[in-house]
């Protein structure tokens, strides 16, 4: 399956996914609040449709084909050979009618895609196509389905190809720069400081060698840039996509910015600078509310009509940028109109070096994990702090609900919900009650056995002693069971999730490589 302009230049590789998102979207964003399922329920689901479908179902089909000087490839979801249709599975929770139109318009170009090179590498004429969604609460399935020619679908790919080849041209030009530059990179110090190098050469041959590095460190060594340096060579050597520090606090995102200026990414290639691209991620009310402390979710984003109408040219001008802080990012967004947080969340599939927090690779809905998954990245991690990643892990994979919480959310609730919330409130504070009254059986439990065990100790004492010991053994358990209630009561409920009875591997890539301090994706 070839195209125009196959043989005029180097064949340029791109995923079904990334070509349609770049081409396929549009109008406005929805960023309502809707949970999303996590991974590992995405998963789940998708394994949960093919078993419903039967023997004969071929899931996770891999495909792909040359169009109009593009290999395209991907894997279909599933595909039912004997029925002869297609299926593109997509999981949801809540209401289907909430998904926004620009998603479900991803979802059919995704799907019509996998279409065209299904019917271009089997012969066919024709084909039954079809959305799955899966409800992942109830598990109830909801098809949308088409029929369409091969024809029809293979000229519908062509000019997604078409469209996209300019884009796919400029970043293939943009990789070699890129890589020429790292090559050329020296360290900006005439010297080492003691102790640096040799983490720096123990982080290089981590990457060249695709294992995991643990460092141990003292402060003043100059660990972000003695690990920063030795991955940004790495990369055009050793073939690394991309290279993401991880931090735990805003001031290591600083640390690692303020390292990359030092290196020459901040300047522009032009003025001395390298050809390379560096995003920090901040959370989202950070990086979009107008206001300082202001949610950015307090009032509807005037940002969010006509957004993917305006996204390529704030794209082109970010990409042109390349130095991307939370300060560049929300100037190329005032620029173009469009929200700074979604900006970046776009600039992350294009950027070289992504500096953000341990979250963006390590939780359930992880950005970067799923860019990498999807584009078969290799990632250069570096986690700052990585000793820290235990108790971080907890609260990633923890579910935690606080009464206070409930409270407020009975307050501004519609009406609709008042009620149902109501009887949610009733049933915590029995829960409350409960715990409360068990705290103070077990603190009277100890009450009685201090105050037996003062009197064996002081049983030669006289009894006004005794009876004076007994009595601050009383009072103490007392005021202890009073302190256990109130943090039974102002405590709320805290379940930790399943997730922590396995390890930090749980980010393992499909080659086995597991993430630590330093390593490879």
């Amino acid at each position: 399956m070839a195209g125009a302009g196959v043989g005029e230049s180097p064949t340029l590789r791109v995923a079904v996914r990334t070509l349609c998102d770049v081409t396929a979207r549009e109008g406005d964003l929805d960023h309502r609040f809707t949970p999303s399922p996590s991974a590992r329920e995405g998963i789940e689901g998708h394994r949960e449709v093919a078993r419903r479908r039967g023997a004969g179902y071929l899931a996770e089909l891999p495909l792909a084909g040359e169009v109009e000087g593009l290999r395209v490839g991907g894997r279909a979801d599933g595909y039912d050979p004997v029925a002869g249709r297609l299926e593109e599975v997509k999981t949801h929770r809540g209401d289907l009618s909430r998904l926004a139109a620009s998603q479900r318009a991803l979802h059919r170009a995704q799907l019509r895609s996998y279409g065209a090179l299904l019917c271009a590498e089997r012969g066919l004429e024709q084909i039954e196509l079809a959305l799955v969604y899966l409800e992942v609460g109830s598990g109830r399935e909801t098809l949308v389905s088409e029929h369409a020619t091969a024809q029809a679908l293979m000229a519908e790919l062509a000019e997604r190809c078409r469209r996209y080849r300019a884009w796919a041209e400029q970043e293939a030009t943009h990789r070699c720069l890129r890589d020429a530059a790292l090559a050329r990179l020296v360290f900006p110090f005439a010297d080492f400081r003691p102790g640096q190098r040799a983490l720096a050469e123990a982080c290089y041959k981590a990457a060249a060698t695709r294992r995991v590095l643990l460092a141990q460190a003292p402060t003043g060594i100059g660990k972000t840039l003695g690990t920063l340096f030795p991955l940004l060579k790495a990369m055009p050597r050793h073939g690394l996509d991309r290279l993401a520090f991880l931090t735990m606090k805003t001031p290591g995102r600083r640390l690692a910015l303020e390292a990359l200026a030092r290196l020459g990414a901040a300047s522009p290639a032009g003025q001395g600078g390298m050809a390379l691209r560096v995003i920090e991620l901040s959370a989202r009310d950070k990086a979009s509310a107008s206001t300082p402390g202001e949610p950015a979710t307090a009032r509807p984003c005037p940002l969010a009509a006509g957004f993917y109408d305006r996204l390529p040219g704030a794209r082109l001008a970010a990409a042109e940028r390349g130095w991307l802080d939370r300060e560049g990012l929300r100037k190329v967004a005032a620029e173009h109109g469009v929200c700074p947080y979604y900006l970046g969340q776009e600039m992350a599939r294009w950027c070289d070096v992504v500096v953000g927090d341990v979250n963006h690779w390590f939780d359930d809905h992880a950005l970067l994990h799923g860019l990498a998954r999807e584009n078969g990245w290799r990632v250069g991690l570096l986690v700052d702090e990585a000793h820290n990643l235990v108790g971080r892990a907890r609260g990633m994979y923890s579910v935690a609900l606080r009464q206070r919480d409930l409270s407020r959310l009975r307050r501004t609730a519609p009406a609709a919900l008042k009620s149902p919330l109501g009887r949610l409130a009733r049933r915590w504070q029995v829960l409350v009650s409960e715990a409360g009254a068990g705290g103070c059986r077990r603190a009277g439990a100890t009450r009685l056995a201090a105050a037996g065990g003062a009197a064996r100790r002081h049983a030669g004492e006289p009894a006004g002693a005794r009876r004076g010991t007994q009595r601050g053994a009383g009072r103490a358990s007392r005021a202890r069971c009073r302190v256990a209630g109130a943090a039974v009561r102002g405590a709320g409920l805290h379940a930790p999730g399943r997730a922590l009875r396995r390890s930090l591997a749980v980010r393992a890539d499909p080659r086995g490589a597991r993430q630590g301090a330093t390593g490879t994706a």
